[in-house]
């Protein structure tokens, strides 16, 4: 089946209206909290544009050894939300958002698993000038989605479904994410860039930057939910399956 970009879009975009009070209760405690505490808190890495590639690796092993318990955290706690956020999406599911935090919470392990595996099989791919890992990366991307309507315990298993059901369609995906993706970043970057200049004007060029993370972890969120959404229509149209909410 060839990927029909117009109906994934449709389809994203019906999934998040019928399941729109699931993900918007996921998304708010898991993907936006976390966002705005780290950026809040954590301090980025300060570069001057004039380092070398050894000095960048010495700053960027200081930041994550510095903050290291705070990346594990937010990374576990978002990976947490966003698998709770697919198992609200798959068309198998109608349950409450108790019952998807609960199954996300049961089948964590194995989606970490998973990501480790397919990490495994996307950086060799990434090092080969990069356009064959961001292939592998699309056959391999239904991997959360299949987990939560099959509720598969085999991350191998996981892979080789999502492999199955992407085949001939690996750079049909990587074209249509990556529209997506660069559409986002724009978006992201233009909202971003006007609040500062907004917020800088508001306090004397001082900036506010509770204010500046709150929105970028706002835009940040509704882009993921937006990805989270069109990874789930591709599913559901490569794999045949309606959900009975749509």
């Amino acid at each position: 089946m060839k990927l029909d970009y117009m109906q994934c879009w449709n389809g994203a975009m019906a999934l998040l209206a019928a399941h729109k009070e699931a993900v918007i209760a996921i998304a708010g405690v898991f993907l936006f909290l976390p966002t705005l505490l780290f950026a809040q808190y954590v301090t980025p890495p300060i570069l001057t544009g004039e380092e070398d590639s050894n000095a960048l690796i010495a700053i960027y092993m200081a930041y994550f050894n510095d903050n290291a318990l705070a990346i594990l955290a937010s990374n576990l706690v978002m990976s947490f939300g966003a698998l709770a956020i697919y198992f609200a999406l798959v068309p198998s599911r109608s349950h409450t958002v108790a019952d998807n935090l609960t199954a996300a919470l049961k089948f964590l392990l194995i989606y970490l698993l998973a990501n480790l595996l397919s990490g495994l099989i996307i950086l060799p791919g990434l090092m080969l000038f990069i356009l064959p890992g961001l292939y592998l990366g699309c056959r391999l991307v239904l991997i959360p989605v299949i987990l939560a309507d099959h509720q598969e315990r085999n991350p191998v298993e996981l892979l080789k479904q999502s492999w199955s059901l992407t085949r001939d369609n690996g750079f049909a995906i990587l074209f249509f994410l990556l529209i997506i993706m660069v559409v986002g970043a724009i978006v992201m970057n233009v909202l971003e860039a006007l609040t500062g200049i907004l917020v800088g004007l508001a306090t004397g060029g001082e900036g506010w930057m509770l204010i500046v993370n709150l929105v970028s972890a706002l835009v940040g969120t509704i882009f993921q939910l937006i990805l989270s959404a069109a990874i789930a229509s591709i599913y559901i149209e490569l794999s045949g399956r309606r959900s009975a909410a749509l």
